[in-house]
């Protein structure tokens, strides 16, 4: 038996949308790039995008490093999950660590989703950054895994 879905269901704009996103460290720095033509306009972030029908989150964080900045991204790691509210948007997002040895990421031109990019020290990024991204330096940082939306409590891991 094949599930029903409808156009209506994918596609209303009161639903949050799930976005993936991968972020590269290398020796005590992260990649970023500066966001042009897309929310958070001139923000900086790492490859990333929604989610597609049927795809894994782990399919779409190597898809979107793929399109975006050319990397083959091995292994992956959850880094933090949010649920963010942000340039008029509703995103759960999932942001994973992701590993490509000695590749060097470069913005795709037929991608056009980044202008200027680097390596920046992990403890000083340019600013702004892109809220996403933001929250994942965070968790690197922290150890923080869940970030609720804005102003609300929770999201303390459980221990053991």
């Amino acid at each position: 038996m094949t599930p029903c879905y409808t156009e209506a269901v994918s596609t209303q704009a009161d639903r949050p949308l799930v976005g993936v996103g991968v972020v590269f460290v290398r020796g005590g720095k992260v990649f970023l790039a500066q966001r042009q033509g897309a929310h958070g306009e001139a923000t900086w972030g790492s490859a990333g995008g929604h989610l597609e029908f049927g795809e894994t989150l782990e399919q779409c964080a190597r898809r979107e490093a793929h399109e975006e900045l050319g990397v083959e991204v091995g292994e992956l790691r959850v880094l933090c999950l949010s649920n963010i509210v942000a340039y008029d948007r509703h995103y759960v997002d999932v942001e994973f660590l992701g590993d490509i040895g000695d590749q060097d990421p470069v913005p795709q031109a037929g991608d056009g989703s980044f202008c200027e990019y680097g390596w920046f020290p992990l403890r000083d990024p340019p600013l702004p950054l892109f809220e996403p991204m933001r929250l994942a330096i965070s968790s690197l940082l922290s150890g923080d895994w869940y970030y609720p939306p804005a102003g609300e409590g929770g999201g303390e891991a459980l221990s053991d």
